[in-house]
């Protein structure tokens, strides 16, 4: 069984957890997901079956949209509603008012764009191969390095105080939480996460995926193919004898059905019978980069 599954991930459940669900229903053993959501969160965790567990790579750096609720009121240690209030730093002028629409709208504009972020101690990120939560929930400190982010799109969708809720587009890596905490210390009021969705994840969006007691019903029937995770990289076709110079672990030269494309660069490739795998350019040849089909 090989293909794709946006599978519509409930909150309380890891991503763990979900991929061993579409394993059970699926019995299907190669099996994986890409981009991990919080339990407490909810939407779209594309999960990869069979030879598309290889493609999952070419999917990480996927931009990825959430929509996010936040309480003004506390902090956080977990910097979600899961959490145990804590007090917000001594250096932070708490404001006795309640911000305003345009006043909001405006201060979510400031983050649009690349910018450093810290990320929570209660992350998945690794530390010595060990990840950070786990550090956090034995009480043992740790040191987060800032990493890296960009925002791409923010905006507000609504605003009633204490709550307020917005929809970002982000690069991977991106915690919509802590996000939520430093818009919060913007704003010059404590406020943590109160509900998280992932409505999309480059191409595969909420509104394509699959709750689990569907997947039980429809099974693979509901599988996008394969090559849907890659539908980013340009398309290249091999005729048959390309395809049996790959198959024999050759290079294919730089001929006039290749010559629009660019050296370095990563290309879908497809043979008389439909997807094989992924190529990549070399100064004067074609090489495999992941064979999936051949």
């Amino acid at each position: 069984m090989d293909g794709i599954l946006p599978f519509l991930k409930p909150p309380g459940i890891t991503s763990h957890d979900a991929v061993a669900i579409c394993r059970r229903i699926l019995k299907e053993k190669r099996i994986g997901h890409s981009g991990t959501l919080d339990p407490m969160a909810y939407g779209v965790l594309p999960i990869f079956l069979g030879k598309a567990t290889r493609l999952i790579e070419y999917t990480e750096s996927f931009s990825k949209t959430y929509v996010g609720e936040c309480r003004f009121g506390t902090f956080t240690d977990t910097e979600d509603s899961t959490g145990t209030s804590v007090l917000p730093d001594e250096e932070m002028h708490i404001r006795h008012d309640e911000p305003i629409w345009d006043e909001l709208e405006a201060i979510l504009e400031t983050f649009r764009g690349t910018q450093e972020q810290r990320p929570s101690k209660y992350s998945a990120i690794k530390i010595n191969g060990i990840r950070a939560y786990e550090y956090a929930r034995k009480g043992i400190p740790v040191e987060l390095p800032s990493r890296t982010i960009m925002i791409e799109h923010i905006e507000l969708l609504a605003h009633s105080f204490p709550y307020f809720t917005i929809r970002v587009t982000c690069s991977s890596g991106t915690y919509i939480r802590s996000l939520l905490r430093d818009i919060c210390m913007r704003i010059g009021l404590p406020g943590t996460m109160t509900s998280l969705a992932r409505t999309a994840v480059g191409p595969f969006s909420i509104h394509d995926s699959y709750m689990a007691e569907e997947l039980m019903v429809h099974g693979e029937n509901l599988l996008l193919p394969t090559d849907f995770a890659v539908s980013h990289l340009s398309k290249i076709d091999v005729n048959s004898v390309q395809l049996k110079m790959m198959v024999q672990g050759k290079e294919l030269p730089i001929t006039d059905s290749f010559s629009h494309t660019v050296p370095s660069h990563l290309y879908r490739a497809y043979g008389p019978d439909g997807f094989i795998g992924i190529v990549k350019r070399k100064s004067d040849s074609i090489r495999v980069e992941k064979n999936i089909f051949i």
